[in-house]
């Protein structure tokens, strides 16, 4: 029989782990000297505690292991907490996969950045265009779905690049106000999609390369350049895709760009 502080060595399970697992019934020891209160631990506490240690290893909740070793009393009993367990490695994994291709994502955007800056911030007037827009209120991600439907309706017409138009002067978490827009050769008449003169403004324009998750930094530049210059920033901005995920082969998010254009006018 060992003492408690022998065992603990022994099994690799602290004396206060060993104390709480005694005192919620997980691990009792085999005697207990009744003047002195001492533990003493043998061969079925050893078996009980190599069980623990393996439970414990593959992630099992203290509570889990409790109901475990009241519940089941050999390998078949606990199939069912094997699957479910498995279950939420795989959850795990997959989380953790996705944090892993966002960091690097982040980390391949930030190359592409450093290394193509394009010409900057410019002040430019943009031409009028013919637009066919649908406006919607939603998440900003939702907007693929209508340049869907706006390319299969404006056909050959279409000429140029696929623009969003938002029209919230702040951020909007699942009602934004929005505009997904191609340009057209013509005035279309379309099933239920708006065309109309986009009208030549003033702007603030700047590149954007890489994932639409990075666009923020490059608004803040524009913003900054506004406050610098004395403009009052106008809204709707426009967003060009000059490329994006592409329609049949997908294109890589770091392989985006993207010209963002704030409308502008002189303060007072």
């Amino acid at each position: 029989m060992l003492t408690i502080g022998e065992f603990s060595v022994a099994s690799r399970l602290t004396v206060k782990a060993l104390r709480m697992y005694h005192d919620e019934g997980i691990l009792v020891p085999e005697r207990i000297d009744p003047v002195s209160g001492y533990r003493y631990y043998g061969d079925s506490s050893w078996h009980r505690a190599k069980t623990v240690m393996l439970l414990r290893d593959l992630g099992f909740s203290h509570s889990e292991l409790k109901e475990i070793l009241r519940d089941c009393n050999d390998d078949s009993e606990l199939q069912g907490y094997l699957a479910k367990r498995l279950g939420s490695v795989r959850q795990e994994l997959n989380r953790i996969r996705a944090v892993h291709d966002r960091l690097e994502l982040y980390l391949e955007s930030a190359k592409e950045r450093t290394m193509r800056q394009g010409s900057g911030i410019q002040r430019k007037v943009v031409p009028e265009a013919i637009i066919c827009g649908i406006r919607f209120r939603g998440a900003y991600g939702d907007i693929g779905t209508y340049f869907g439907t706006l390319f299969k309706l404006a056909g050959r017409h279409f000429c140029g690049q696929a623009l969003a138009l938002y029209f919230d002067a702040e951020y909007h978490e699942n009602d934004a106000d929005i505009e997904a827009a191609i340009v057209v050769s013509k005035m279309l008449d379309l099933d239920g999609i708006a065309c109309r003169v986009l009208p030549s403004q003033t702007v603030l324009s700047l590149v954007h390369y890489g994932p639409y998750e990075s666009l923020g930094a490059s608004y803040r530049q524009l913003f900054e350049a506004c406050k610098e210059s004395n403009l009052s920033a106008l809204t709707p901005s426009r967003e060009l895709y000059l490329k994006g995920p592409g329609m049949i082969l997908p294109r890589k998010p770091e392989k985006f760009v993207t010209e963002i254009q704030i409308p502008v006018e002189e303060r007072a």
